[in-house]
């Protein structure tokens, strides 16, 4: 799953540099990968200082 994400973070930062800053969707993906990045990165980090390791959301 690990992979996955990133692969997709990966694709995205790529469509973005294909798309362009002056596209009216840059601002959007712009912000859905930041926030993708960073939610697992906190999940990342939780799990690394002793969190559980299962899903509360499932």
């Amino acid at each position: 799953m690990d992979k996955r994400i990133r692969d997709l973070l990966v694709r995205a930062e790529e469509e973005m540099i294909f798309i362009g800053p002056d596209h009216p969707s840059y601002e959007l993906l712009a912000g859905l990968v930041a926030s993708v990045r960073d939610a697992w990165q906190e999940g990342y980090e939780q799990g690394r200082n002793g969190g559980a390791g299962t899903n509360p959301y499932r």
